[in-house]
């Protein structure tokens, strides 16, 4: 097998992660569950290439807006959300959700779930 297709591998493993969201109720008063695929290389391109600034915190805003999937895989949310995500929503809960979207994860922690 070609390091290629071991690393191809490896990311194929890690599958769809998923968040509850507390802070965030359904329709019953449970926590929402957030889904998303891991981040590639070129999301995370797509993403840096939005700012010049690394600091700008709206790039948690484009994570969010990009990797958020319900549980059939249907996107959360669409770029018109951005400003609502923007200026009403509790920040501290948004960059938390961006924050687990983009860190790495590995297979065991995958196996665990």
């Amino acid at each position: 097998m070609k390091l290629i297709d071991s690393a191809k591998n490896h990311f194929e493993s890690l599958g769809v992660q998923h968040l509850e969201v507390e802070e965030w109720k359904d329709e019953a008063g449970n926590a929402s569950v957030i889904y998303w695929n891991p981040i590639t290389l070129s999301e995370k391109n797509k993403i840096f290439k939005k700012s010049d600034n690394l600091n700008d915190v709206s790039i948690l805003a484009d994570i969010v807006v990009m990797k958020a999937i319900d549980k059939d895989g249907n996107r959360l949310f669409t770029l018109e959300d951005k400003l609502s995500l923007m200026h009403k929503v509790d920040s501290d809960v948004l960059s938390r959700i961006a924050t687990e979207m983009v860190k790495a994860i590995n297979p065991e922690e995958v196996k665990k779930n």
